[in-house]
């Protein structure tokens, strides 16, 4: 098993990739699909503040808890 982590592209969110995780998850694989802070089903956290280094963010601190959570 494999554990993908796919972005998604400006104004978009996670749903962007709903058509793959059926696929991805018939072959033994799993999908992560983060939203970005400020966009998507995040918009109400957005702020002038959020740029790149908080999208950054958003996907290393998620697949570190993720990494946690599936091997603790």
């Amino acid at each position: 098993m494999a554990v993908f982590v796919v972005a998604h592209g400006a104004w978009s969110a996670a749903w962007a990739w709903k058509k793959m995780r059926p696929l991805l998850r018939a072959a033994g694989h799993e999908l992560w699909t983060p939203t970005y802070t400020g966009l998507g089903e995040r918009a109400h956290l957005g702020s002038p503040a959020v740029d790149l280094d908080t999208h950054i963010q958003d996907v290393v601190g998620g697949s570190t808890w993720r990494t946690c959570a599936m091997s603790c």
